[in-house]
């Protein structure tokens, strides 16, 4: 197992590129891939401002470690060690971090209290509270200890601020998303892969990002249908050939994999390889996002910034505040069926002056909400004092 095998190996890592580090150390803590990309922006920021600092980043998860364990900008990535009283310290002595950072829904009892002791700055950004959260029920009294160990937290919306004040957490800024600036980088960057050039030929298309099987049992139909007249362009969530063999056999449509032999005339391509999603959405003209009829809805912002109208599953995307702005705004359709997918997608598909609007309208809506890693920036450099540690 990828994390037991992390974790057996952490320490000569963290040994090896800490010990003897001179420079003053700045810890960014991420779980996963969608935390890292909303810790981006500030890292990068950071980094600018900062250069004189060892940027170390950890993960949780192996899935955003195994990605981003040698992510450009960043001096060294590593599991975090296990949260404990002795692995922390040991973790907390051996980096010295001055200014520890932990993105969205990060809450380690033993890592944040170690830093509270050794007064080391500790924010928490982009972080969203909800109240059906352990930590505003009547027996959260440890949780709320945990999330009152930060030096301060920057939440997305006034609504998390009105929630930590009832439970007279009062260190608090509305920082907003650095997703949004993530996002907003990403489409400035331009990049472009010229087998998604080849295979389009100037075709309209679709992206499906992060596709689970519930989420293709929903969009199989329509593929096969040929209802709408563009190609499909199908980026998995976990890439297992055999899920994607099957996926392959229920398209009636000729299918072409991103790693392997060009298929000519082929009007789905399957994405079998990681690290493309975010720059396929350009150009599009819808996006369906996957895994909200599962654990919980994917990046929608990654597609949004480019301007295509954005599905979903209609289960679990409630929690995400992003994916709710955008349905209340008219930009994103959460579908509970293939039927209701295909109405909806071919009533905006047949009205072009609705489909240029939306598409305008998603990109305005990115460009209003960016700015938050901005604000945490001004708040790090004007209170922690950090140029006089380097």
């Amino acid at each position: 197992m990828a994390w037991e095998k992390g974790q057996s190996e952490v320490w000569e890592g963290l040994e090896k590129n800490l010990r003897f580090n001179q420079k003053p150390v700045a810890w960014f803590h991420t779980a996963s891939m969608g935390e890292f990309e909303q810790g981006r922006p500030i890292i990068d920021a950071f980094k600018k401002a900062h250069p004189n600092y060892f940027i170390l980043v950890t993960f949780f998860s192996p899935s955003g470690y195994e990605v981003r364990k040698n992510a450009p900008g960043v001096d060294f990535v590593s599991y975090l060690p296990s949260d404990g009283a002795q692995t922390s310290a040991r973790f907390l002595d051996l980096v010295k971090p001055k200014l520890a950072i932990f993105v969205k829904y990060e809450f380690w009892y033993f890592y944040l209290t170690g830093l509270q002791k050794r007064e080391i700055p500790s924010l928490l950004v982009s972080a969203i509270f909800r109240p059906d959260q352990i930590f505003f029920a009547w027996y959260g009294q440890f949780f709320r200890k945990i999330v009152a160990s930060f030096t301060h937290i920057f939440v997305q919306d006034v609504d998390s601020q009105t929630l930590l004040e009832r439970i007279d957490i009062l260190n608090v800024i509305v920082g907003g998303d650095t997703r949004f600036d993530r996002v907003l980088s990403n489409a400035r960057q331009g990049q472009s892969w010229d087998l998604l050039t080849d295979f389009l030929q100037e075709t309209a298309f679709i992206v499906v990002g992060s596709a689970w099987q519930a989420d293709m049992e929903c969009l199989l139909p329509l593929i096969n249908s040929k209802k709408i007249p563009v190609k499909w362009v199908i980026v998995p969530h976990e890439i297992h050939d055999s899920e994607l063999r099957a996926w392959e056999a229920s398209i009636r449509l000729a299918v072409m994999y991103s790693k392997g032999e060009k298929v000519n005339d082929a009007e789905v391509l399957i994405v079998n390889e990681v690290g493309r999603l975010s720059s396929l959405y350009r150009g599009a003209t819808f996006a369906y996002i996957g895994g909200a009829f599962g654990a919980g809805l994917h990046n929608t912002l990654e597609a949004a910034v480019f301007g295509p109208t954005v599905f979903f599953g209609n289960k679990n995307y409630i929690k995400f505040k992003e994916a709710v702005d955008l349905v209340d705004c008219g930009l994103a359709f959460p579908v509970g069926s293939s039927r209701e997918l295909e109405e909806k997608m071919i009533e905006i598909w047949e009205d072009e002056q609705l489909l240029v609007n939306k598409q305008v309208q998603s990109r305005h809506f990115v460009a209003l909400h960016a700015g938050a890693t901005q604000r945490i920036m001004e708040y790090i450099n004007q209170n922690l004092n950090l140029h006089g540690n380097q």
